[in-house]
């Protein structure tokens, strides 16, 4: 008499489990919860905030998609990585294991991003990352097939070529030095300059290397090493709070080599005009130029200028379109199954701020290559100077030096 009554209560249990199930897997589909990995904190949170502000424009775009027929709620849980990899590694943990997030995006620092790709790939999370340029990046993803890790941020190649292309052709320089930060990212500008020139303009030498840490506050034995060597440029890429030293003591000290910066936080109008007498015919890789490359593009642009009352820089487009393209494949995807995103992704065409693009395939690296903009800082403007056929459309010239910016009054 007791197997009937056991059966009965088995038959119970298994219709309650599921009776319990059922509102529990459809509250997994009542909204979508996306990671963004951005140093809201420390020596580059002023790049931060103009990512943050990139990725709430992309909300206001695109609220909610649609899954399973039905719009679904975006989420963004933000995260402060602070630009620093232990920091990085524990919110990633955090996000992945107690908020369990169903993407991410964001990471400005190549280092701390490299340091933390794994464990959205252990994890099965798909994650972009708008804003690392190293090219070790796209070297890991295609070496580990680390399916779920993408780069849509330009990489060190994109931006220190043209910037090293823009030196050759408008300065024309016997000697240059290289001045940049001790990190993945500064490593790959400094081999890739040397190789482009090596390549390009071999007569052209390479007077000074130098290697500074991140958030150096003296550069001052750089520079009077510099202006001994007779570099006629300096090309390299020191950013966030020690921006305005860069530039600041190379004013000081009236070091005659052209400042050519790769564009990390320099490129910001806002710097541009807290500084415009010390950047005064620097030359800048503005990477991102405004203009209409797909119906997304003056949008984004009026949007984040009413937020902001400013121009969006080029890691606020960045963020957008990683923001964007990320909702994109979900919704393409019809589901919050990491398989089916990490589909979409891989196969996708989408439509951003910054024109149609499409990832490269894993072999590859999955990296979104992408042609950058060289900008003159003329009078507190930006001129753009390389491409050249970008320079002809906007009318804009390169003018020479000396007389450098501390020779004028």
């Amino acid at each position: 008499m007791r197997k009937p009554a056991t059966l009965v209560l088995l038959f119970f249990w298994v219709g309650l489990t599921a009776l319990v199930a059922v509102p529990l897997v459809a509250a997994a589909q009542d909204e979508v919860k996306l990671g963004a990995f951005l140093p809201i904190s420390g020596i580059s949170a002023d790049v931060g905030a103009q990512m943050k502000a990139g990725v709430e424009v992309a909300l206001e775009r695109m609220p909610t998609v649609r899954l399973g027929g039905k719009a679904t709620k975006v989420r963004v849980i933000w995260y402060d990585d602070e630009g620093k990899g232990d920091v990085g590694l524990n919110v990633v943990t955090r996000a992945l294991t107690v908020d369990r997030i169903h993407v991410g995006m964001g990471f400005l620092s190549s280092d701390v991003f490299i340091r933390v790709m794994d464990e959205f790939q252990k994890a099965s999370i798909p994650v972009v990352t708008c804003c690392s340029a190293s090219l070790k990046i796209g070297e890991k993803i295609s070496q580990n097939k680390m399916q779920y890790a993408f780069q849509l941020s330009p990489t060190a190649n994109d931006i220190a070529r043209s910037v090293a292309a823009a030196v050759a052709q408008h300065v024309k320089p016997k000697k240059i030095a290289l001045l940049n930060e001790n990190t993945d990212a500064g490593r790959d500008f400094s081999r890739i300059v040397r190789e482009w020139f090596g390549a390009n303009a071999k007569d052209v030498e390479v007077a000074a290397d130098e290697f500074v840490d991140r958030g150096v506050t003296d550069l001052t034995p750089q520079w009077a090493k510099i202006k001994r060597s007779g570099a006629q440029a300096t090309i390299g890429e020191i950013y966030g709070s020690s921006g305005p030293v860069l530039f600041n003591q190379w004013f000081e000290l009236k070091v005659p080599s052209l400042i050519a910066h790769m564009g990390a936080t320099v490129s910001a109008q806002t710097f541009v005009d807290q500084h415009a007498k010390q950047m005064d015919l620097a030359i800048v890789n503005n990477r991102w130029w405004p203009a209409k490359y797909s119906e997304v593009s003056e949008p984004m642009m009026a949007a984040y200028k009413k937020k902001t009352g400013t121009d969006p820089t080029n890691f606020a487009v960045q963020a957008h379109d990683a923001t964007l393209v990320l909702l994109e494949a979900i919704q393409k995807a019809g589901s919050l199954d990491p398989q089916k995103i990490q589909a979409a992704l891989e196969s996708g065409t989408f439509v951003t701020a910054w024109g149609t693009r499409k990832f490269t395939p894993l072999a590859e690296g999955h990296r979104m290559p992408i042609q950058t903009v060289v900008v003159q800082i003329q009078g507190g403007k930006k001129v753009p100077i390389y491409p050249e056929s970008v320079a002809a459309a906007s009318g804009g010239k390169f003018v020479p030096v000396p007389p450098y910016a501390w020779d004028k009054k």
